[in-house]
């Protein structure tokens, strides 16, 4: 779902935005370029975008902020809705069509779609049995160190949120395997009661 952009696309955007913006492939970047000028901007791995999306969305009507503040809280939270998570899922996953398309259906209101919903279901239900059986004590070593090498870094976000709730609070290191956008292992550092980490760096074994 991520395209090569031609010449002509990068003097495009270009021309609109200098220098180009760089977004996060995740659902904050995904809802940027549904608000940008430039539709074919140059996605970076999340976990290493320094930006602020905020901004982005200051000029949206009040009942459309909240929808779009309402989808990215959506993200990795087993408590939220369907599609919203699935938008979310989508967008780490680099199905950024497919992310689109969960997107505008959830702001449609009233819409129905039943493939749309049977996909989001099937995409979720993968993404639990992955998380689930990553949550194996055996990973653990040396102690506070999880060694998820196998685990691409897209899921992550998911397992940490699931690891406060079944395992512990503590401060946590974990080891992922690559991006889509960042090959390589990723060393991920949580302080503890903390879901987002404090750093990620890239993890030499």
């Amino acid at each position: 779902s991520i395209s090569v952009k031609s010449e002509a696309q990068v003097s495009k955007c270009t021309k609109i935005l200098v220098p180009m913006l760089e977004y996060p492939l995740d659902i904050r970047g995904v809802l940027i370029q549904k608000t940008s000028a430039c539709r074919d901007p140059n996605w970076i791995a999340p976990f290493i975008w320094k930006g602020k999306f905020e901004m982005q969305f200051e000029k949206l009507k009040p009942k459309m902020r909240e929808k779009y503040r309402l989808l990215i809280e959506s993200d990795c939270n087993y408590n939220a809705r369907i599609i919203p998570r699935a938008a979310g899922l989508a967008a780490r996953q680099g199905m950024v069509s497919l992310a689109k398309s969960f997107i505008d259906y959830y702001l449609k209101d009233g819409a129905d779609d039943s493939y749309l919903e049977s996909r989001a279901l099937a995409l979720l239900a993968d993404e639990k049995m992955r998380v689930n059986r990553l949550l194996n004590f055996r990973r653990e070593w040396p102690k506070g160190v999880w060694n998820l090498q196998d685990a691409p870094a897209w899921l992550i976000p998911t397992f940490i949120r699931r690891f406060r709730k079944l395992v512990n609070t503590q401060a946590v290191t974990i080891i992922s395997g690559g991006h889509i956008l960042g090959p390589g292992n990723w060393q991920w550092n949580f302080e503890s009661n903390s879901v987002n980490p404090s750093s990620v760096e890239s993890a030499v074994r």
